[in-house]
């Protein structure tokens, strides 16, 4: 058996009109099969050069008002070393509707980068996503990006105390409503297919619409109706059962549901010849068997070849020949891998892909073990901790690490025990495609269970690395987005009609805050166009101006706005009242921590109002004083402009768009019933372009017809008299300089704002004496300690030193990183606080 590492080769990069071009190796002159193979996947692992990238965040669930502490890592996605090819990151958090409520743009030193999101006090509780990007990333597919679900709960002091959102009320329902629409229930046969008269297993996996598991059971039937199989799902709603298919046999499973009721789902069709591919574990070994079953009188198919692929570590042993229905098995010593998913894939011997099958590789810890142990066995409040951090590989021996580190309530986990972590991350579901459901209960420890359930989920979850046709035709994987050294403007140019891309676009930059600059340029082929060298700091105004190659500004210029977010939906969330122990006690301890933290800094109100990264999603400014629509001559609200947010032309209603704009406006329940209040103080009042109106209106209204929005609250709200504030909605129409114009974006012209690179915060860290008898409000309660950048001596060892709060309780230190061979590490530890 040879074992071959994929070369990476030198990149001969050119920017030519805006795409890289990679300049490959020569093919060589002769060649056998598996070295042609071999080649290629090698041409496209070069051409690809893939990156990943992994967010730490300071603890595993939110409140609404409070603040999201993250520590980020980009590394290449082969040896999982902290890369240099990208230097901007990208960080979008996506509410419930898929909507980017909040985006970083982040400069990347050696791979690393730090930041924080602040999760406006307005925006509705429910299933969040973050998600975090480079635009190298992107060619890969909108599925490639790094992305998690994430709990967020309704604990701002500004909103009504219990106010839950109607989508996550439903979720909070028995299981049996979540199942009114049938459970989505699939089939994966080992290596492919149901071949007649070939023994083989077959995988099965059940889900509800959001992606998550539902238990099922039952039997499996042939079409005489006879069981042929049982079945019962495992962890995850997933299992497998083993089958002979019959000659010209159908075959299709009973299942029970968890509400009781049953359904029928349909097998794949069985073939009348074809290959098979089987894969268990021995020991240290995989043993690997096929099979070949061929049409009546066919003669006996020539050799068949192994390739086996771990991140570019390639490993093929010598062809075997099939005879009859006998197997062929290989055994392949796991040790030749590193950690990781295994892919297996059989080729004929014309060279065509077969079978496919993913195992994964374990040997050994999945991460270097991270111990952190505090000076002391307890501490009272305000007490100085010293924590010290050691990370040794599975010998005992020290290891050098770039790590972060987070001390939060040790509840918190206990709400989502099986969240991901860098190990799972890096060695799972950045490999594969789809939503995996507790992705860290694959590691947490190392069992026959667990592995059990690894196998049933790589047996039935997508492979996302490459598709064998493209490698074997030759093809580079598409090149649209170049690797971002600094920040760029990218879009496209697209004709005004029919959406069709314009090549050869000419375009004009204007470019007038924080300097003035011009620019010209050209789209390329795919009416794509890129601007980079703006300002590290400080937010750019852009405007462009396109024009077609012949003349003409019919066209529509659209900025690059991101990944596309996924299109399955998101689950609820129960009310606090039914949701799992310790959500209520920790959504009472983050609403009252908030609301003594703006007793004490009261301009924090208003410290939420969200800037998204392109476009502008919420500012200050004045409607003109004379304008007629004005009721009562009000002015000094907070006025959202929806001329500036593409949000407002995506066909949704106002409200829906000023959802999570404003600090202390909560919108709550889905079109056409929507309900609003500002700062818990009731329903507001309503004013259309200066007329009172109910909020039954304000729900029929699309945002594409509306210029404008003014929220009034507190003082500001007191000359329309009661206490829940006022809300005046501007129409385009009702504008008195309005020309008619129609509402789609102007052809030829688009103007945008681009925040520069964010500076995190640090993170609050007190400092406590003796002398200082009566200390301030202390706002740290579920997060007492988060370091993004914690690197370790040639001992593998660091120290921390920080203080604790006001209050009392057990916290869990969490530590995550990487060695500089890319190795995940990852380990926690107690600090417990005692009262006075």
């Amino acid at each position: 058996m040879k074992t071959v590492r994929v070369p990476k080769g030198i990149l001969a990069a050119l920017l030519v009109g805006g795409v890289l071009l990679m300049a490959f190796r020569p093919r060589p002159s002769e060649e056998g099969m598996i070295q042609r193979i071999v080649r290629q996947l090698g041409e496209f692992y070069t051409a690809a050069r893939g990156e990943k990238a992994y967010l730490h965040l300071d603890r595993p669930v939110y409140a609404t008002g409070e603040t999201i502490w993250f520590s980020a890592y980009v590394v290449d996605a082969s040896q999982h070393q902290l890369d240099s090819l990208s230097q901007v990151l990208h960080v979008d958090l996506l509410s419930p509707q898929r909507v980017v409520v909040a985006r970083r743009t982040l400069r990347l030193k050696g791979g690393r980068a730090s930041g924080d999101l602040d999760i406006a006090d307005s925006l509705a509780a429910g299933t969040y996503v973050l998600r975090a990007y480079t635009n190298w990333m992107r060619n890969a597919g909108d599925h490639f990006v790094y992305s998690r679900r994430l709990s967020i709960w309704p604990a701002s002091p500004l909103g009504p105390p219990e106010s839950t959102p109607e989508t996550a009320k439903s979720a909070g329902k028995p299981k049996s409503a979540a199942l009114a629409n049938k459970p989505d229930v699939q089939f994966f046969p080992e290596g492919g297919y149901l071949v007649e008269g070939l023994s083989g297993v077959v995988a099965c996996k059940a889900t509800d619409a959001s992606g998550r598991s539902v238990a099922v059971r039952g039997q499996i039937l042939n079409a005489q109706n006879a069981v042929v199989a049982t079945y019962s799902s495992r962890h995850g709603g997933m299992g497998r059962f083993t089958l002979v298919p019959g000659a010209g046999q159908r075959y299709h499973a009973h299942f029970t549901l968890p509400d009781g009721s049953t359904a029928d789902y349909p097998l794949p069709s069985v073939q009348a010849s074809g290959y098979s591919l089987h894969v268990v574990e021995s020991g240290g070994d995989f043993l690997v068997a096929a099979q070949y079953r061929g049409p009546a009188g066919a003669p006996a198919p020539g050799p068949v070849q192994l390739l086996t692929e771990v991140r570019g570590i390639l490993a093929y042993p010598s062809p075997r020949t099939l005879a009859g229905d006998e197997p062929v098995v290989w055994r392949m010593p796991k040790k030749n891998y590193p950690n990781g998913i295994i892919h297996f894939t059989l080729f004929d011997s014309q060279g065509i892909p077969q079978c496919e099958r993913l195992a994964f590789v374990q040997n050994g810890p999945a991460a270097l073990r991270v111990t952190i142990t505090p000076d002391q066995a307890s501490y009272g409040p305000h007490s100085p901790v010293q924590l010290t951090v050691r990370v040794v590989d599975a010998a005992g021996q020290p290891v050098a690490a770039n790590l972060s580190v987070g001390v939060s309530e040790a509840g918190l986990s206990a709400l989502d025990p099986n969240a991901e972590t860098i190990a799972s991350n890096l060695l799972l579901t950045s490999d594969l495609v789809g939503y995996v459901e507790d992705p860290g209960y694959y590691f947490r420890e190392q069992s026959a269970a667990t592995a059990q359930a690894l196998d049933d989920l790589l047996l039935t979850q997508g492979w996302r690395r490459f598709v064998w046709k493209a490698v074997l035709a030759g093809q580079a994987p598409p090149v649209i987005f170049t690797p971002e050294q600094e920040i760029s403007l990218v879009g496209q140019v697209v004709s005004e009609h029919g959406n069709r891309p314009i090549a050869n676009s000419q375009l004009t930059f204007l470019q007038v805050k924080p300097v003035k600059n011009v620019a010209t340029g050209t789209t390329d082929a795919q009416g794509r166009f890129s601007f980079v060298g703006f300002p590290v700091q400080d937010t750019a105004v852009i405007t462009l101006q396109a024009r077609r190659a012949q003349g003409g500004s019919n066209v529509i210029i659209q900025p690059d706005n991101g990944p596309v977010p996924p299109a399955q939906p998101l689950p609820g969330l129960p009310p606090v009242a039914t949701a799992p122990p310790g959500v209520a006690a920790f959504v009472r301890r983050s609403r009252q921590a908030q609301a003594a933290d703006l007793d004490l800094h009261p301009e924090k109100g208003m410290r939420n109002i969200r800037l998204a990264n392109v476009a502008v999603t919420a500012k200050r400014e004045t409607v003109p004083a004379n304008d007629s629509r004005r009721l009562y001559g009000a002015k000094g609200g907070t006025v959202i402009n929806f001329a500036d947010m593409p949000s407002a032309q995506s066909g949704l209603g106002v409200l829906q768009v000023l959802q999570g704009r404003v600090a202390g406006l909560t919108i709550s329940g889905n079109p056409p019933n929507m309900s609003v209040q500002i700062r818990g103080q009731g329903t507001p009042l309503f004013i259309l372009d200066g007329q009172r109106v109910d909020v039954d209106v304000i729900n029929t209204l699309p945002s594409s017809d509306i210029e404008s929005v003014e929220i009034f609250k507190g003082a500001e709200a007191a000359i329309f008299g009661g206490t829940g504030g006022a809300i005046a909605i501007y129409t385009k129409r009702a504008n008195p300089d309005y020309k008619g114009a129609d509402q789609s974006p102007a052809p030829g012209i688009a103007t945008v704002k681009l925040p520069g690179f964010y500076q995190a915060r640090e993170f609050y860290q007190p400092r406590y004496n003796a002398l200082l008898t009566n200390p301030p409000v202390d706002p740290r309660t579920s997060t007492l300690y988060w370091n993004p950048a914690v690197r370790t001596n040639a001992k593998g060892e660091a120290e921390l030193h920080f203080f604790t709060a006001d209050g009392s309780g057990s916290f869990q230190a969490v530590a995550e990183g990487l060695s500089q061979n890319g190795q995940p590490a990852q380990g926690m530890g107690p600090v417990i606080v005692r009262g006075k």
